[in-house]
C-alpha cells in the first residue's frame, strides 16, 4: 500500500513538472509561402509543399482561400507558483493564401508570434 501511494505521489509530481501542451492544427513551413508565384503557382503545388490546409474556403466569385494554423501552448510549473517568473509558452503561426476561380495562387497574409 505503502509504495503504491509513493508511486502515485510520483506520477502526479512528474506531470507537474513536465506540464502539458496543446497543439492546433498541423506544423508548416511557412517560409515555402514566400516562394509562391503569383499568377503562376497552382493551388496543388501550395497544397504539395505545406501539406493539407486548416480551413478551405470559396466566395461566390470562385476565389479561394486556404488557411494554415499552428499553435502551440506549453504549460509548466510556473504556471502553478505564484510570482514565478514566466516564461514563452506560446507560439502561433498563420497563413492565408488566396487564389482565383482557375486555382491560381494570388497573394498570402502571414502571422507569427512568439508569447
Amino acid at each position: 500500500m505503502k509504495n503504491s501511494l509513493q508511486l502515485a505521489v510520483a506520477i502526479v509530481f512528474m506531470l507537474a513538472v513536465t506540464g502539458c501542451a496543446t497543439t492546433i492544427g498541423k506544423d508548416y513551413d511557412q517560409a515555402k509561402v514566400g516562394q509562391f508565384v503569383p499568377h503562376q503557382t497552382t493551388m496543388d503545388q501550395v497544397i504539395t509543399a505545406l501539406g493539407q490546409p486548416q480551413e478551405r474556403e470559396t466566395e461566390s466569385d470562385g476565389t479561394t482561400r486556404l488557411h494554415y494554423q499552428y499553435v502551440v501552448a506549453k504549460g509548466s510549473v510556473s504556471d502553478y507558483v505564484p510570482f514565478a517568473p514566466k516564461s514563452a509558452n506560446t507560439g502561433s503561426k498563420d497563413s492565408y493564401l488566396y487564389f482565383d476561380k482557375s486555382g491560381r495562387y494570388l497573394r498570402a497574409e502571414n502571422t507569427q508570434s512568439n508569447q
